[in-house]
């Protein structure tokens, strides 16, 4: 219970409901049952209870929202173990239930435990499933819990089941379920009915909720298979960031709806082990129902899985190969531009001596004697030559000393990025981070 600290309130805000259904011979004078929803009241009741005053017992806690804690102390729930004879490893099913504030356990689901003993056997799971948020028309996962206790030989049964929203659909299942029930109905021997309540509460959103996610699939699918090399693409990396975020959803809903099958199996089984096969007939033939509902959107949420993981390696094959085509076709064009590189330079070649010459005689060092026809040379001609001597010896020895040290000079000549120090860029990406997961809270809600 390394979360046992995050999982309780030191004070109730949300509702604790508390429902007792009476025995027959207590239903002459008074209701069939009684329905407690503040602690205060929960807890004189717990206090001044007789062992044999109920024949079933509910309580239903619940989070304020997904990412919170049960809207229950620590001492209460304590209260609620000691009068029922609740084992101390009950405790592991509250702990997952606590305060978060970053995506951890998501996908964590506590398996059907079975705890016997001489006089009542104790079961506790949690499942998770997929549940629409009307006011934002998305999906989330969320978690619930079930403990029941079955004593055989009085037939008194304890439930608690914990929620993580108020008013649950699970929560309003039971409870219609259990104020349904008349005083002396037959339904009070089959009190396993409570765990088919569950399970009908949330399997069938599977289906749903998979639909959901298929139809964000195959507008990708479609798109990225018609698409062609050569043409222009109507798909690119944000497509594939948005396939590999479905992959995963898928993967998660395979992994979740797995876990369901065992809760169901394992729930089959334990009847069947306990005799409970006759008394509630039903039963056994309803949880297998569900268990092959979960089989069948578990295979549905595989093979969808595995088609995003192949319409994203199509995808990342096709982006792949049209980098190679845009390649091919810059590849082309630098070898153009190197054959018209090749043409003017052979051009220079050919008319640099021809321009040098003229260059060279038009300057004023020379001069054409009118008189006997004959161009002249200034003595300053030396002037020219010791300049262009020199000119070009500084000019290799700059391009020496260039080749030798590039990188100080690319570096003196790029652009400076002023960074600050590394405890200034920790602290912004922390708050950073911290401004996302309160935002992922608030819409995990």
């Amino acid at each position: 219970m390394s979360q046992s600290n995050k999982c309780f309130v030191d004070q109730i805000t949300a509702p604790i409901k508390l429902i007792d259904v009476l025995p027959q011979n207590q239903c002459d004078e008074v209701p069939s049952h009684r329905q407690l929803s503040t602690a205060l009241e929960i807890e004189e009741c717990l206090n001044r209870a007789e062992p044999n005053e109920y024949l079933h017992r509910h309580i239903s806690i619940c989070q304020r929202t997904s990412w919170s804690p049960l809207q229950i102390t620590r001492g209460l729930l304590q209260l609620v173990i000691d009068k029922h004879n609740i084992s101390d490893s009950f405790w592991d099913l509250p702990s997952c239930f606590y305060h978060r504030n970053e995506d951890i356990e998501l996908n964590f689901c506590l398996p059907v435990t079975v705890n016997k003993t001489s006089s009542s056997i104790e079961i506790w799971y949690t499942i998770r499933y997929p549940e629409l948020k009307p006011s934002e028309g998305i999906w989330v996962i969320r978690q619930s819990g079930l403990y029941y206790r079955f004593d055989p030989s009085t037939g008194q049964t304890v439930s608690i089941l914990f929620s993580p929203t108020p008013n649950s659909v699970a929560h309003q299942k039971i409870e219609n379920l259990l104020l349904g029930i008349e005083c002396g109905s037959k339904s009070l021997l089959t009190p396993w009915y409570i765990h088919e309540c569950l399970f009908a509460a949330y399997v069938p959103r599977w289906r749903q909720y998979i639909l959901y996610l298929e139809r964000k699939l195959l507008p990708e699918t479609t798109t990225t298979f018609t698409s062609f090399i050569e043409g222009p693409l109507r798909v690119g990396y944000d497509n594939l960031h948005s396939l590999a975020s479905l992959d995963n959803l898928f993967l998660q809903a395979s992994t979740l709806l797995s876990h369901g099958e065992d809760v169901l199996r394992e729930l089959s089984s334990a009847f069947n082990h306990e005799g409970l096969k006759d008394r509630a007939p039903g039963m056994t033939d309803t949880l297998e129902n569900y268990r092959r509902q979960s089989v069948a959107f578990c295979r549905t949420a595989t093979f969808l899985q595995r088609r995003a993981q192949t319409t994203a390696q199509l995808l990342a094959d096709t982006l792949s190969f049209r980098d190679q085509v845009l390649a091919k076709q810059q590849n082309s064009n630098m070898l153009q531009l190197n054959k018209s590189a090749v043409f003017l330079t052979t051009l220079t070649l050919l008319y640099l001596p021809a321009s040098f010459v003229a260059t060279f005689f038009g300057m004023n060092f020379f001069d054409l004697d009118q008189e006997s026809k004959r161009i002249v040379c200034t003595p300053m001609i030396w002037i020219y030559i010791t300049s262009s001597i020199l000119l070009t010896l500084f000019t290799f020895l700059v391009y020496y000393w260039v080749l030798h040290h590039d990188g100080a000079v690319v570096n003196g000549m790029s652009p400076k990025v002023h960074t600050r120090d590394w405890r200034t860029l920790a602290r912004r990406a922390l708050t950073i981070k911290g401004d996302s997961t309160k935002k992922s809270e608030e819409m995990s809600v």
